[in-house]
């Protein structure tokens, strides 16, 4: 408290000051304590994503429609296209178009079953030996989701004809890039090369759309801090060290 003493006839003026707390010292301690840690590890390293694409579905131009419910498919240096399993009244009304290329869907891989309809749409892919930096983590397979309807997707995965894995795509992912983790065992499987194939299928009436399809993993890398964030880390320790003393004293 501090007495403010006025001239004769003035009132006399008294303002309280509330006493320092020990704790704020310990507070400021703290958050400084908490701020050299986060830059600490920030410099430590950060995982960056990676993917490495097998199906951009740019080319070629190619659309399969299911007329009077046939299974038909495509073959092309990139991959098969498979349309089968077709359920449904199949008329100018009611119908099923899966397709992709630039010219043709704008280079999205595009499946469209109106409210009646249903297909299974496979596609297989011949791959290479899967090449990964030696520290790569969290491996899967990866899409890049343009649309799904309202409904799950399932995609069931099978390697040199037996089966690997299934997922699904949530309902209503729009403009998302979407990784589906593989196991140790899966990845195995699938490292030294051989023929990927995927069936996917949904409710009836479902529709799906995709921009890119193949492998992501993230890397771990070291990065040197930016002279900014060494200056923050100096001034927390300097003010660490700083308040240890004063409590010292």
């Amino acid at each position: 408290m501090k007495l403010a003493f006025q001239a004769p006839g003035r009132p006399i003026r008294v303002s309280l000051s509330p006493p320092s707390s020990p704790l704020s010292g310990a507070v400021s301690m703290k958050k400084l304590t908490v701020l050299a840690a986060s830059i600490a590890l920030a410099a430590i390293g950060s995982a960056n994503a990676a993917v490495i694409t097998i199906d951009d579905f740019n080319s070629p131009d190619v659309v399969l429609t299911g007329a009077g419910n046939l299974a038909s498919s495509h073959s092309d240096a990139t991959r098969t296209l498979t349309l089968g399993n077709l359920s449904g009244p199949n008329n100018l009304v009611q119908s099923t178009l899966v397709g992709f290329g630039n010219g043709a869907t704008g280079g999205v891989l595009t499946v469209a079953n109106t409210d009646s309809r249903d297909a299974t749409i496979g596609l297989e892919w011949t791959i290479g030996a899967l090449a990964l930096p030696a520290d790569a983590f969290n491996v899967g397979f990866f899409m890049q989701i343009v649309a799904s309807d309202g409904n799950p997707t399932s995609l069931d995965f099978s390697f040199n004809g037996n089966p690997l894995a299934s997922f699904s795509i949530a309902p209503n992912t729009i403009n998302k890039g979407v990784s589906f983790g593989l196991s140790a065992a899966e990845l195995a499987a699938v490292s030294a090369g051989g023929t990927l194939a995927l069936a996917i299928n949904g409710a009836v009436g479902w529709d799906l759309s995709v921009d890119q399809f193949g492998f992501s993993y993230d890397v771990r890398q070291n990065q040197v801090p930016e002279p900014g964030s060494l200056a923050l880390v100096g001034l927390a320790l300097v003010g660490i060290g700083f308040g240890a003393r004063h409590r010292k004293a």
